[in-house]
């Protein structure tokens, strides 16, 4: 994962060259207080550590060319760069499978492991966004407003999101047999 200071020389070698020490120490603390929280989420949307890295180092670069603004505005900022990021690597993939799809052919392999229901293949079955929902709220804590503005979908609609992934997660694990505390 990068550090700060890595992430700090590389914004300072493409165009932050006057920035004072204050800003890099403020810089520095916001990084501290953030990056292993956003790298954990990029790593459950992604899974794929090396991705959640390259998304990570990019997200803080983007972050520096912006004027500075409050902590919980750049954390959503952080959170919704990062989100935007992956959804343009992915709509990239998607091109390109389709590219080798129409050039090459398909070729369809199936593996089916049996593997036992656990909570890391309940999150593997619901869609990214889903995922990145649950996330938002449940482990970073954002409201539903933040969740809002990192997905970029109304407020409104945030509550009934979460509503419907949680209600997708609760049916996923009552089918791989796992009953509520509240059940007997």
């Amino acid at each position: 994962m990068l550090t700060a200071m890595e992430a700090w020389q590389i914004a300072m070698t493409q165009e932050h060259a006057g920035t004072t020490e204050q800003t890099q120490a403020e810089f520095e603390a916001f990084y501290q207080r953030t990056a292993r929280t956003l790298h954990g989420y990029l790593c459950r949307l992604t899974h794929d550590p090396a991705t959640a890295d390259e998304v990570l180092q990019e997200t803080y670069i983007r972050m520096l060319s912006v004027p500075p603004f409050d902590h919980a505005a750049r954390k959503a900022y952080l959170y919704k760069t990062a989100t935007n990021l992956l959804r343009d690597r992915w709509r990239k993939a998607k091109r390109e499978k389709k590219w080798w799809e129409l050039s090459v052919g398909e070729e369809h392999v199936h593996q089916n492991f049996n593997l036992a229901m656990d909570m890391e293949s309940v999150f593997d079955a619901l869609s990214v966004q889903e995922r990145a929902i649950l996330w938002l709220a449940h482990v970073e804590e954002l409201s539903h407003k933040e969740i809002g503005v990192v997905l970029n979908v109304k407020e409104k609609s945030v509550r009934v999101m979460v509503f419907r992934a949680r209600e997708k997660a609760r049916a996923l694990l009552e089918n791989a047999g796992f009953k509520g505390a509240h059940e007997s």
